[in-house]
């Protein structure tokens, strides 16, 4: 079997298994499975290419759509979410998140959406049916905002931090080798080179959040440090899977 063929089969298997979320059906067990799972396959997929099969390999662009509650939450997370996928990330209009760079990294992107919004919608319900909801007094959007708030920076935090153990393992790597610090260099130019081809401009926005219910910012706090994250972190030899802290 030749390489190429080998790396369209790893492709194929991170698709299949990147699909399995608990927001698309799959239950919480199977959807961890999966997750683990394609960290190996980015692993592998990561060490098997050359400099010539990563500029063989085309950008993918993706839109996710997110409706209803759990929006806040995905919205406030989906920053940390580009950083830690190296993919060019923008929103086009309310509720749709456009991801762009090369496909098993717009995928893995995809696949953390799905895991987010599903997270929050089942930390959400336990918390509506908890004594800490009920003893408020605030209005109920007040305290499901601030839950939703809290659940959004403990994710944010844990994906800052699986994207930072990923740089200095990446770093490390590309210490040992110039091949690899080439491989790096010539992704970041050619995911950069594709997105100027689209002709967007992308424009930072800044969003207020005001918390007005501290008790509840704290319970989605503990909830966001439930939530199963897995990512490979680097793509070169001494490469591991990197679990973020709760």
């Amino acid at each position: 079997m030749s390489q190429a063929t080998e790396l369209e089969k790893v492709k194929a298997r991170i698709r299949a298994l990147a699909a399995k979320t608990t927001d698309r059906g799959c239950s919480e067990a199977e959807a961890m499975a999966a997750a683990q799972k394609v960290g190996q396959l980015l692993e592998v997929y990561g060490l098997s290419m050359s400099e010539v099969e990563l500029r063989q390999e085309a950008c993918l662009q993706r839109e996710v759509i997110i409706e209803g509650p759990r929006l806040q939450a995905v919205g406030a997370v989906f920053l940390a979410i580009i950083r830690l996928t190296e993919t060019k990330g923008w929103t086009a209009g309310r509720g749709t998140f456009v991801l762009f760079g090369l496909e098993p990294d717009v995928l893995m992107g995809e696949y953390l959406i799905h895991l987010v919004a599903g997270a929050v919608d089942r930390e959400e319900a336990d918390f509506r049916a908890s004594d800490a909801y009920r003893r408020s007094r605030l209005q109920p959007q007040a305290r499901l905002r601030s839950f939703r708030y809290g659940f959004a920076e403990r994710v944010s935090e844990r994906l800052e931090e699986i994207a930072r153990h990923r740089r200095d393992t990446a770093a490390a790597a590309q210490a040992k080798t110039s091949a690899g610090t080439a491989l790096v260099v010539a992704k970041e130019k050619q995911v950069h080179a594709a997105f100027r081809e689209l002709g967007i401009r992308l424009v930072s926005r800044s969003t207020t959040r005001r918390v007005r219910d501290g008790a509840a910012f704290r319970h989605g706090q503990e909830a966001g440090g439930r939530v199963g994250l897995d990512r490979p972190v680097g793509a070169g030899a001494g490469t591991r899977t990197l679990r973020g802290k709760p």
